[in-house]
């Protein structure tokens, strides 16, 4: 999966990804824990469960070592800052797993490998929710 698109009204998502991993950073209070709580919503409506089976959220409740051993996932990771603190394995593992896709929000940059292209804040105009990219260079993976 590589866009997250839903209606929570009034308001729209639209996050286009970029795979393998895509790292949303961003202060207290910028809509990282919202899109989640809104995602998680999403997941939950019988006429979405098809289209979000392959959605794993995670937040710090989670067991992070649970992502190793999965394929075609897309893992949401909330609160990355809490679950990967002490975690390098996951983090090297994360890096270098070309078997899933993964939503990194956290507020601190990780040693993912990724290049800068892959770094987004959340912006809101008008009610539609996207993601801003800080770089976007051709030749940059």
């Amino acid at each position: 999966m590589t866009n997250i698109k839903f209606e929570m009204n009034p308001y729209k998502i639209d996050f286009n990804l970029r795979p393998p991993v895509t790292i949303i950073r961003g202060d207290t209070g910028s809509g990282k824990t919202l899109f989640c709580q809104w995602l998680k919503l999403q997941k939950r409506l019988p006429e979405n469960r098809a289209k979000y089976k392959s959605v794993i959220l995670m937040d710090h409740n989670s067991d992070i070592q649970d992502i190793v051993g999965k394929k075609g996932k897309l893992f949401v990771v909330d609160n990355a800052d809490l679950l990967l603190e002490d975690a390098t394995d996951i983090v090297e593992h994360i890096a270098t797993d070309y078997d899933n896709n993964y939503l990194i929000i956290c507020r601190r940059a990780f040693d993912f490998d990724a290049s800068p292209n892959h770094y987004a804040t959340i912006v809101e105009i008008d009610g539609l929710f996207t993601l801003d990219y800080r770089f976007n260079v051709a030749g940059w993976y």
